[in-house]
């Protein structure tokens, strides 16, 4: 039947032509959510996403100590909330970068060294950091200083906030000009969550010399860009329990969180130029 293949000579081609063109593999910076800011204030938060990084094989962390791979639950949707609640506060943008990635993959709060075993991972690894420099040194450039909060979950103090601060180094500037007060006073982002019922550790209270708890005194993200480094960042990583990441708690606690950052910001940050 030659008039049948002719036929279909003429409809194939017709529908080859009417199909959708294949979607463009996605890229790096796909698994990244970026936004500059205009405020001296940096959000940061990389152990929260859910996707799947292609070709990347998930790590197994031979002879690394403190090897996790978990999910912080709930930490980038935390992130969303509070970087909203923050733009209506104060009626101006933070800067901000979320992974999207699984920690599995890749861990960008740890070194190069230790974040990523296959290098099909560096360029997810640099779609995280590239952007986190350039919000440190555009708030450096502009401000002269700023916060860079770097926003974790653990479980070991359920409904309690731990400040990770390298024992105060990543916040040398910080303490230096204004003192213990911006760290943990009445107007600093941790005293303000005391006052509004939250359970910080180390406490307000607490001597000066009172240590951070062991596995929470901050990664490789305050320690890289905090301001005992030329970033000159004053960084804090804030450990939430897993009560206060509760699918029916985040929303308040972000909400919370905004408040504390506005009041930090009206004390110490308003004024810069």
């Amino acid at each position: 039947m030659p008039w049948l293949f002719a036929s279909l000579a003429f409809v194939f081609p017709a529908f080859v032509a009417l199909s959708p063109a294949a979607p463009d593999a996605p890229k790096p910076e796909d698994f990244v959510t970026v936004q500059k800011g205009t405020l001296p204030i940096i959000i940061s938060a990389p152990h929260g996403g859910r996707k799947k990084v292609p070709n990347v094989p998930e790590r197994v962390g031979t002879g690394l100590t403190n090897f996790q791979t978990v999910r912080d639950e709930n930490t980038a949707e935390l992130v969303e909330k509070l970087v909203a609640e923050i733009e209506k506060l104060l009626g101006a943008k933070p800067w901000v970068v979320i992974a999207r990635f699984e920690r599995k993959y890749l861990d960008v709060n740890r070194s190069r060294e230790q974040g990523y075993e296959s290098d099909k991972a560096k360029p997810y690894y640099d779609a995280y950091h590239d952007p986190l420099a350039v919000a440190c040194k555009a708030v450096k450039e502009k401000h002269g200083r700023g916060i860079l909060l770097d926003i974790h979950g653990q479980a070991a103090f359920t409904g309690a906030i731990c400040r990770g601060t390298q024992n105060l180094k990543t916040v040398k500037l910080l303490k230096d000009r204004d003192g213990m007060a911006a760290i943990r006073g009445k107007n600093s982002v941790l005293g303000r969550l005391e006052k509004l019922g939250y359970k910080v550790l180390p406490p307000g209270d607490a001597e000066e010399t009172a240590k951070e708890e062991s596995k929470f005194t901050g990664g490789y993200i305050v320690t890289n860009y905090g301001s005992h480094t030329a970033f000159a960042i004053d960084a804090i990583q804030l450990e939430l329990g897993t009560d206060l990441r509760a699918k029916d708690k985040y929303a308040t606690t972000a909400k919370d969180l905004a408040d504390a950052v506005r009041v930090f910001h009206d004390a110490y940050l308003k004024d810069l130029k």
